[in-house]
């Protein structure tokens, strides 16, 4: 294309022509810059394109010129500057704001007039990129990128669940570390669904795992739209059929109905807990007594989590009935009938780390939360997360680093057995060990010893405190193996020994730990070698399945470990060559070649819809509060209505239109058409819309479709003509 003529004119040339309207009310109306001016000039090239003219240069302006301070305002002098716009893309995609990131750009440059463009710029700048994100279709976007992240990661698996009419309305995903944080970590699980801060009101669904560094790390995630029974169950078997099908051991989540009932159902060797932090927030509301009553509010928490054993729990919460007289409490009465999901008392034989709540998961959600807004997107929520998981996993290395390029400080450099242990745990871990180790020497006194068989003797502690000397615990003991048995059960539920079978150790001078009681999940060694394949007890698809799935998890680990050292990528290729010739040898000479039975990550879904728009009804994404935080009181707004008459000339008709002003969206509903009797009238009023209006000229309302009921608004009218008032 070769171009002729080129001509340039003022910003204010032209007059705006406004369209005739009825009392047009806007929230927004765009400034008129027009002035009608008539400077411009005109180019004209000659035949061969290469010689330019001026054909038309009109000089003066009909309008003050903008000044050398103001010249930023104009628009021609606006523009983002690529470095502007990935800073600004950075910065928002982190969630900082975007205003807070236009003031930072303005303090670099010294002044908004030297930034280049305004804070409205800025403003759209931001939302057409995330336009950008699902420009073919939110859900569409969502499935692109979860198909490009699998042909980048092998291991990486998804989901995803659609209606009837293919609309998006589940999904799922996990990456390959994930999986291997999984097999290394994932005895036990918080499973949380609290975060709905998203245009389609889908649950965001993680299941947060700890690491051997005492951290939250993510091994999967899941959006969905409702919190039934039915959701649940894809959800939960679509993430053992990626891992596995190994189940946690533990499992913590809010008291949720449809969620026990699918927990139970999939994960049937798993222990369901309940969330400690959620009941203790309802128990004043529920039980008034525990306002006033310290005693009664005491025993209800021993009952939670310090009772020793059933039996204490039993006597402490009959206790509790008997002064409260609460036998009628119909809260106390469910509570107490799941009693085994949330009192230490019934769980002293499943490991549970210590956790008594689901605050590891409602931790990442607040992280969340200043990722996303009520308007974001699936997309925005799904990049959201995925970067908080590789903030997780960067501070994991970064303890990895600590750990094998430092040591521990000891506070006593003299114990043995602290430092052969200090040389096995991580730091953290180390902390605790240590500091279960000193409430044992210091806080713990052995007060009788016998004989309990031959081969085991029994010792019996209790706190050096003689103000609490009430409870008691018993250790058995064996001297040749070191093998300890303690009444609390901190080894079963903690993993690490707790003070009593320490403060025994002590006692005995045992410098070295039994193997049994260091467990590898709290090693700094805790993610290496961690595949190592023995005999399948399952049937034959159960075998195939877990070699398979642990096969591809030991080769994913592997490769990440080799691939920036080029001699052990060369001997790792090598190595596997020959085991490649030395298999399809066997395979030959094998009738029974079996095809891998483990299921595909994802059924491809086609054209994914996005999920209906939904409107959050009253659930917050804000931290429940307590009984003696009082509601803040939403403040009523007036609604401001417009009816408008049309009167034709035969007969009086009133079309009425609704409009309501409280979101100032503007938009009109047909109501209904009431007829008068024939009158030649041409009218046309503004009359405002009143609830329960006392007083004035006032005519009942026709039915207004739900919107607002005939029977409690009227017509209030101000200065009508007297045909009007019947």
């Amino acid at each position: 294309m070769i171009i002729k003529g080129r001509g340039y004119c003022c910003s204010k040339s032209g007059v705006k022509v406004s369209k005739p309207t009825i009392d047009d009310q806007k929230r927004y109306r765009k400034l008129d810059t027009g002035t009608g001016c008539l400077a411009c000039i005109y180019f004209n090239a000659d035949k061969e394109g290469k010689n330019w003219e001026v054909t038309k240069f009109v000089e003066e302006h009909n309008h003050p010129l903008a000044s050398e301070n103001d010249k930023h305002l104009l628009r021609s002098q606006r523009s983002i500057s690529n470095a502007q716009a990935s800073l600004l893309k950075n910065m928002t995609g982190v969630g900082i704001r975007t205003t807070d990131a236009y003031n930072f750009l303005v303090d670099e440059v010294g002044g908004v007039e030297n930034v280049g463009f305004s804070k409205t710029d800025a403003y759209n700048f931001v939302q057409r990129e995330r336009k950008a994100l699902i420009d073919s279709g939110d859900a569409m976007s969502l499935s692109n990128i979860l198909r490009e992240r699998q042909s980048e990661d092998n291991m990486f698996s998804y989901d995803i669940q659609t209606d009837e009419m293919n609309r998006l309305i589940s999904f799922f995903w996990i990456d390959g570390r994930s999986k291997i944080d999984y097999d290394c970590f994932g005895d036990v699980i918080i499973f949380d669904t609290t975060y709905r801060l998203n245009k389609y009101n889908l649950a965001c669904a993680p299941f947060i795992a700890v690491n051997h560094h005492m951290q939250n790390i993510f091994v999967g995630g899941a959006f969905i739209a409702t919190e039934t029974i039915e959701s649940f169950c894809w959800v939960f078997e679509t993430f053992l059929r990626f891992v596995g099908g190994k189940q946690p051991i533990t499992i913590f989540t809010d008291q949720d109905q449809a969620m026990a009932v699918s927990i139970e159902r999939v994960f049937s060797n798993t222990r369901h807990r309940l969330c400690q932090w959620h009941i203790s927030k309802k128990a004043p509301s529920k039980v008034p007594a525990f306002n006033h009553d310290r005693c009664i509010r005491s025993l209800f928490y021993n009952c939670m989590s310090k009772c020793e054993s059933e039996v204490e729990f039993e006597n402490s919460w009959s206790d509790m009935i008997r002064r409260g007289n609460l036998g009628e409490n119909r809260w106390l009465q469910d509570l107490f009938k799941v009693r085994m999901k949330w009192s230490t008392a019934f769980n002293k034989e499943r490991l549970d780390l210590g956790i008594l709540s689901t605050q590891r998961s409602e931790s990442a959600n607040n992280v969340l939360h200043g990722c996303s807004k009520g308007t974001s997107s699936l997309v925005e929520c799904y990049l959201g997360l995925d970067k908080l998981t590789s903030s997780w996993r960067r501070s994991e290395h970064d303890e990895d680093f600590r750990c094998k390029h430092g040591s521990v400080t000891l506070k006593y450099s003299d114990c043995l057995l602290l430092k052969k242990v200090s040389k096995i745990y991580t730091r953290k871990c180390y902390s605790l060990f240590e500091q279960s180790f000193m409430d044992g020497v210091v806080g713990v006194c052995i007060v009788e010893e016998s004989r309990l068989t031959d081969e085991r003797i029994l010792y019996v502690l209790q706190h050096s405190d003689i103000a609490n000397n009430v409870k008691q615990w018993f250790v058995s003991f064996h001297p040749t193996n070191y093998d300890a048995d303690c009444s609390c059960r901190g080894f079963q539920t903690r993993g690490i020994l707790c003070k009593h079978i320490l403060r025994v150790y002590n006692h005995k001078n045992v410098t070295q730990l039994p193997e049994k009681y260091i467990l590898r999940r709290f090693t700094v060694l805790a993610k290496k070698d961690v595949y190592r394949f023995k005999t399948a007890s399952q049937d034959d698809f159960d075998s195939n399945l877990v070699f398979r799935s642990h096969l591809m998890r030991f080769t994913y680990d592997l490769t990440r470990r080799v691939e920036d050292c080029k001699i052990a990528r060369e001997y790792v290729l090598s190595a596997m060559n020959d085991i490649a010739k030395k298999s399809d040898e066997i395979l030959e000479h094998d009738e029974k070649v079996k095809n891998g039975l483990f299921p595909d990550n994802q059924t491809d879904k086609g054209n994914v819809r996005d999920p209906p728009a939904m409107r959050r009804k009253g659930r917050s994404n804000n931290r429940p509060k307590s009984h003696w935080e009082k509601p803040t009181q939403r403040k009523s707004k007036k609604q401001c209505f417009q009816i408008v008459f049309l009167l034709t000339i035969t007969n009086i008709r009133f079309l009425f239109l609704l409009e309501n002003r409280k979101e100032s969206k503007g938009v009109d509903q047909k109501v209904e058409n009431v007829n008068i009797s024939p009158k030649e009238y041409d009218f046309m009023g503004n009359l405002s819309l009143d609830r329960n209006s006392a007083g004035g000229d006032t005519i009942p309302c026709p039915n207004l479709n739900n919107e607002v009921s005939a029977d409690d608004i009227h017509l209030k009218f101000s200065a009508i003509p007297d045909v009007f008032k019947w």
